[in-house]
């Protein structure tokens, strides 16, 4: 029995065994599926976002820190509403045991109600009778145990368990869409399971292994209004903060779920117009993460009798392919590898044949996609992909900010070839210029700095850049960073309708490379 404390390694485990309880509920979850839509996908996605979440974990004897790292690619990977919801939860809870090496019943309970706290703050319009009132419920249920004197982990998560019961039960007295279909929320129910699952190992039970029996939900009218996309995204070092994303994204859809802070922000809604909510984030930082389902699809694939279990929804139609990038600087290495770039290889110096060779053998993959970010190391990796039976497809990216504008085109569930006319595209519509910044730091001259500002505007002019939308400079290891700060606010008072940004691309020596898009 694991009553006692949990450490990183409990943790781990007891969150494994949850995970494997939420994948064999996932379908029953889903026929209960009618709020926020009646597309049948909650528990698939709350499965998939635990599941997902857990992949990437390094297993580490502190419970706090086993935490953060599930609240951090839970939030990255969280799926629909409810897996958002649920990556919340999860951020609360590791926001609750930071600096924590073992979890007792008090912390739990603590973790509980910051859970709850975190997940009801992420909804621009939080709902009753929904899994935000059941975590609460659980939490409030975990803190009384814990004034009662039930200090035990196993006394606490059995409070928690027994009022979040209760809670999905009264459901559909708190909402009108549930009663109406006769169902308790698909949500809720799905917490209960995972709470479940944390009661049964801490009391050293095995696991639920039964799949319960699916029950089809009520009949909902297939002719409602269309529900539109259900769209969701990360957004890297956002320039706004969520406040500010929440205003601004609460006017393009519905459903509405805002998670993380500015380092790390993923935005979820309901919207009949997808491209306008992925043009609009494009405009407060670097997209990751992007998904997009037609909801309307969704729901007549569930209710026409679709075992929409039977698929593999976390599994792309074609596999992804290995992604290599060359980058000269660690500013843009760390950028390549927020993208998700398999292989990110830092050097300043073209590859050889043989180098290439080297770091093509190093993926698993059967199809490769390779960012060269240099016209050399282009011509290099062109000669070399023909020794391969694999497929390797050269990107013609002959600068980083290319490879990164390529990089963001990439769709996981498109193939190679859909793939890299996208990412062609993407790189061909990124002019670069590099501009020698010599000498520029702290020191220099208001007659230096007007005179690098004067030109790089006026090459922006000459580039076009009234009809372009962003402008992103990427500065030298030589340049400070508060120069490259000066230029931008020039460009953004030349250029008032372009978007700019300024990153280290930590590149060797002086130069900041301007990239327009």
């Amino acid at each position: 029995m694991m009553t006692g404390a949990w450490n990183g390694e409990h943790l781990l485990e007891a969150l494994r065994a949850a995970s494997r309880d939420l994948e064999r509920h996932a379908a029953s979850l889903n026929a209960l599926n009618v709020f926020p839509v009646p597309d049948g996908d909650t528990g698939t996605n709350m499965a998939l976002t635990l599941s997902s979440a857990l992949r990437d974990i390094t297993p580490h004897p502190s419970c706090g820190t086993v935490a953060e790292q599930v609240g951090y690619w839970a939030t990255m990977r969280g799926r629909g509403n409810s897996g958002i919801i649920l990556s919340q939860i999860l951020r609360g809870v590791a926001a609750a045991l930071a600096g924590h090496h073992l979890m007792s019943g008090r912390e739990m309970a603590v973790a509980l109600t910051h859970g709850s706290t975190r997940a009801y703050e992420a909804v621009l319009r939080p709902v009753e009778g929904t899994m935000l009132t059941v975590i609460r419920c659980a939490g409030e249920a975990a803190q009384r145990a814990i004034a009662a004197g039930e200090a035990s982990l196993s006394a606490v998560l059995e409070a928690a368990v027994r009022e979040a019961r209760a809670a999905v039960a009264r459901t559909p007295q708190l909402l009108a869409t549930l009663r109406d279909a006769g169902v308790v929320d698909a949500g809720g129910q799905g917490l209960l399971v995972l709470l479940e699952a944390l009661l049964r190992y801490a009391r050293g039970e095995a696991s639920d292994s039964h799949a319960p029996t699916v029950t089809p939900t009520a009949i909902v009218d297939d002719h409602a209004e269309s529900a539109g996309y259900c769209t969701s995204f990360v957004i890297h070092h956002a320039t706004a903060p969520p406040e500010t994303l929440r205003r601004v994204f609460a006017a393009l859809g519905e459903s509405l779920v805002i998670a993380g802070d500015r380092a790390l922000v993923k935005i979820h809604l309901h919207t009949p117009r997808p491209g306008d909510a992925l043009n609009q984030a494009l405009a407060y930082g670097i997209l990751d993460q992007i998904e997009v389902v037609n909801m309307d699809l969704q729901r007549m694939a569930h209710h026409s009798g679709a075992a929409l279990s039977d698929t593999q929804p976390d599994t792309p139609a074609n596999p992804a392919p290995g992604i290599i990038a060359l980058a000269p600087g660690a500013g843009y290495a760390a950028i390549l590898r927020d993208l998700r770039a398999d292989l990110v290889w830092e050097t300043n110096t073209p590859p050889t044949i043989d180098e290439w060779r080297a770091a093509f053998e190093r993926l698993p993959q059967q199809e490769i996609i390779v960012l060269p970010n240099d016209p050399q190391a282009a011509e290099t990796a062109q000669a070399t992909a023909p020794l391969f039976a694999r497929r390797i497809a050269i990107v013609p990216a002959t600068s980083p900010p290319q490879g990164i504008a390529a990089l963001l085109a990439l769709n996981f569930q498109a193939d190679v070839d859909q793939n890299i006319r996208a990412m062609t595209a993407a790189a061909e519509r990124v002019r670069v210029i590099t501009f020698d910044g010599q000498r520029r730091n702290e020191m220099e001259t208001p007659a230096e700095a007007v005179q690098d500002a004067y030109n790089v505007c006026h090459t922006l002019q000459q580039m076009g850049a009234n009809a372009a939308e962003v402008v992103t400079l990427y500065y030298g290891q030589a340049v400070d960073q508060t120069h490259a700060e000066r230029l931008a606010q020039e460009i953004r008072v030349a250029f008032p309708m372009l978007h700019v940004e300024v990153h280290a691309g930590g590149q060797p020596g002086s130069g900041v490379a301007i990239a327009l898009e």
